[in-house]
């Protein structure tokens, strides 16, 4: 897990967590993926595609 992934997940999860529904799993998962400077982000879970694009992530 990248080293500053938590402290991404609690960003995300302050700013995005009551406006668009996501969970703790949900915020460390995309923040694992920016942390580690993914392109792309595959998920079927709406909440955490919402979040995905709203930081930048191409989504499916």
């Amino acid at each position: 897990m990248p080293e500053h992934a938590f402290d991404l997940c609690a960003d995300l999860a302050r700013r995005y967590g009551p406006k668009l529904g996501v969970r703790t799993l949900d915020s460390l998962h995309v923040a694992c993926a920016l942390e580690l400077k993914a392109e792309r982000f595959w998920t079927f879970d709406e909440r955490q595609a919402k979040l995905a694009r709203v930081e930048g992530l191409k989504t499916t």
